[in-house]
């Protein structure tokens, strides 16, 4: 029996393609520079109020307030899929298939699910203040914490004008030398050098308690920590030898850091952590990057995960 040597789809997650320009534009690149088809996924909620009591949303507690049936909401799912289906293939222009389902269920079960057979997830992170946030949650986050494939979050209205580099975030965590192996691939695909950045890790970022001789100690380590990492994923990656590669390590707020970094670059790859393996999770700093960066992050599943992705 033969294996099947069709490339996984890059999954996309759509809810409305008007203002998903950004993630269509990223999601169709990658596809198109990649070769790996590119399947749109629209998720759709039957039954559902119009308005939001608690947040005090247009329609929330009128009386043209209105549950519609299955059948109007399939219409309007069916038709927002095919406007971004038709904006998909004019991005990667037939480099690669481009098909679009609609599915039902809540849309960060049903995009995990989708994980397991995908090459990436691809989802856009909406323009929502932080109080909605914490009412509604946020799908980008649920997903990026429980895929089983890396998953890449679009900041809305985002533009790779301008912009150049692969920040590569890393902690001194078992899963590095994946998270480095990635944006090494990821790099040469853009063109892009690589900034692989790493925050000390003292037993105290303010006051008194850290001298300078303990700083340089600890940089000295995180220097040879980072030249270890670059050496073995060149071992690892040997394709990639002429990525141009840069290492800093810094004793700042690594979110911040990092934040700032995503302010010029064209992409942030973070890893989750491995000592939250007990219960898939996304740490502090990774959380700051899905909510604040601005250029696309892509996450990382924990290394050698069961059912991890396809190539």
């Amino acid at each position: 029996m033969t294996a099947d040597t069709t490339p996984a789809p890059i999954v996309v997650g759509i809810l409305d393609p008007e203002v998903e320009t950004a993630l269509l534009e990223y999601a169709g690149r990658l596809a198109a520079t990649s070769g790996h088809p590119l399947r749109l996924v629209h998720v759709f909620q039957a039954n559902v109020l119009f308005g939001d009591p608690i947040l005090g949303l247009p329609g929330a507690m009128q009386p043209q307030s209105m549950i519609i049936d299955d059948s109007a909401v399939g219409r309007m799912a069916e038709e927002l899929l095919g406007e971004a289906t038709a904006i998909a293939r004019d991005v990667v222009a037939g480099a690669v298939d481009v098909s679009g389902e609609l599915l039902r269920g809540h849309a960060a079960h049903v995009l995990i699910e989708e994980s397991e057979e995908a090459h990436r997830v691809v989802i856009q992170r909406r323009g929502f203040s932080r109080i909605h946030r914490i009412f509604t949650g946020s799908i980008s986050s649920r997903v990026a914490a429980h895929a089983h494939c890396p998953v890449a979050v679009v900041p809305e209205g985002w533009s790779a004008e301008g912009r150049t580099g692969v920040v590569v975030g890393v902690s001194d965590d078992k899963g590095d030398a994946q998270v480095l192996g990635h944006a090494l691939e990821e790099a040469t695909r853009l063109g892009e050098p690589i900034s692989l950045l790493h925050g000390l890790d003292l037993p105290a970022l303010h006051g008194d308690l850290v001298d300078h001789a303990t700083t340089r100690d600890w940089t000295a380590r995180g220097e040879q920590y980072l030249a270890d990492l670059v050496e073995k994923a060149r071992d690892q990656a040997p394709e990639h030898p002429e990525t141009p590669l840069a290492t800093r390590v810094f004793a700042e707020a690594p979110a911040d850091a990092l934040v700032a970094a995503s302010e010029q670059a064209r992409l942030v790859v973070v890893g989750r952590a491995s000592h939250l393996n007990a219960f898939p999770h996304l740490g502090g700093v990774t959380r700051a990057l899905l909510r604040e960066a601005g250029c696309p992050v892509e996450v990382l599943p924990l290394p050698n995960r069961p059912g991890h992705h396809r190539r």
